[in-house]
């Protein structure tokens, strides 16, 4: 596997002070500001997206317009010259601008949105010593990955979350595997979601261990066979015997449960929902060049149904996003963002697979996007697989309550004795 850039030794911490002269955002963007580079780059991503899914190959040129254009700075605090989103009172600008990029190409928009998340739980769980070493070198392009899952594409069998640290002199011992490795391929970091040596639940023990992808023990899988995504290379990583600082483990046992209202359900439905909409601008531009489809009742109520599917979903997301920013309840935040993702998933999955009809055989040919889009849209919606969240949905109507980070949820392992069954857990 292609690894990409790799950065140089790093030495001491750097402080915010020391790196203000080079601050990507010298002041809090607005979005438009934001979604105006997005803008810029995205016809390039969208003019690569088919030979990066036959070559299997990783969009390094699409990561590095993103780290000059400071797409890779948006989820690191203001103070670190990142932009400050995926947090209080700027949750709607990061799903907006999610949305924008995977409007353009939704492998990219994936793979930032990794990184990002990966960065913004850095920031927010380490000590202000961690905050100090970890950001400046973020914001310089050191890429992270995160690693939640234990689900292995060459095993069947249920996924258990069982990585734990083992504690030695100066830090701990890593020995784990895990899977859909988003942006190992390049980064310099890898998160791994994993828990301390202990007897009581798994999610009360998870922490976080930044681990150097080049340190002795790390090992990338070549298994990224796979139906869509193929681009992303999200590939298998295994730990052997791995040293972990103790400087490198971030935040405090359970801490992701106990004290960060934050979710990944919002992000992902605003990627589904960019997607879906990328799919439905292709078949306007092409039913409204060709007279006779554009001219057909029944081809203009289908376009006219997935338009307003688009809105519904869009409605939602800015709904849940403006509820986030009030600071409102974080469980019914989450179960509207939940609502909001079911719908998402339903747009990009069936507007693709509809626009075959509305455009006839033709758009199976390669020189259409409709085949890998329909590809893309159905290996990414399984990272959360639906019918698991909006049985949560009938459980909240049913009076039996609902918990954003207690129970079956996308970004937190549901409890089965010590260890955590793991749909979906953590994946970022």
């Amino acid at each position: 596997i292609r690894r990409g850039l790799r950065s140089g030794e790093i030495g001491n911490p750097v402080t915010a002070t020391e790196t203000a002269a080079t601050l990507l955002w010298p002041e809090p963007p607005t979005t438009a500001e934001v979604l105006a580079r997005v803008d810029a780059l995205g016809p390039g991503w969208r003019e690569r997206q088919r030979s990066l899914d036959e070559a299997v190959e990783f969009p390094h040129e699409n990561f590095a317009e993103a780290k000059a254009a400071g797409l890779h700075a948006l989820c690191v605090p203001t103070e670190y010259g990142g932009a400050g989103f995926w947090l209080p009172g700027r949750y709607g600008p990061w799903y907006e601008v999610l949305e924008r990029m995977a409007r353009w190409e939704t492998n990219t928009a994936q793979l930032i949105q990794v990184h990002n998340h990966a960065a913004g739980i850095i920031a927010w769980h380490s000590t202000a010593e961690q905050r100090d070493y970890f950001m400046p070198r973020i914001v310089d392009g050191a890429f992270c990955a995160s690693l939640g899952s234990e689900a292995h594409l060459y095993e069947n069998g249920a996924e258990v979350l069982e990585s734990e640290l083992t504690r030695v002199e100066g830090g701990y011992r890593l020995t784990a595997r895990k899977g859909f490795a988003s942006v190992a391929a390049t980064a310099k970091y890898l998160m791994v979601w994993c828990a301390i040596e202990g007897d009581t639940s798994y999610a009360s023990r998870m922490v976080f261990a930044v681990v150097d992808v080049d340190s002795d023990g790390v090992e990338l899988l070549d298994d990224w066979q796979m139906l869509g995504m193929r681009s992303t290379i999200s590939c298998g990583v295994k730990f052997q015997d791995v040293f972990v600082p103790d400087d490198h483990v971030v935040g405090t046992p359970g801490g992701w449960i106990t004290g960060d209202p934050r979710t990944f359900s919002c992000a992902y439905a605003s990627n589904h929902l960019g997607s879906a909409q990328g799919a439905f601008d292709f078949l306007i531009e092409y039913i409204g060049s060709r007279p006779d489809l554009s001219g057909s009742e029944a081809v203009r109520v289908k376009l006219g149904q997935m338009d307003a599917r688009l809105f519904a979903a869009r409605a939602c997301l800015r709904s849940t996003a403006a509820r986030l920013d009030r600071g409102d309840d974080p469980d019914e935040c989450e179960a509207d963002a939940v609502r909001t993702m079911h719908l998402a998933k339903d747009a990009v999955l069936s507007i693709p697979y509809e626009g075959f009809d509305l455009v006839g055989a033709r758009a199976c040919h390669e020189r259409y996007p409709l085949g890998q889009m329909m590809r893309d849209a159905r290996t990414f919606t399984l990272h959360f697989r639906d019918d698991l969240y909006v049985e949560r949905l009938a459980q909240l109507a049913l009076g039996n309550g609902f918990s954003a980070k207690g129970g079956r949820g996308g970004s937190t392992p549901f409890e089965e004795g010590s260890g955590a069954t793991g749909q979906a857990t953590a994946g970022a």
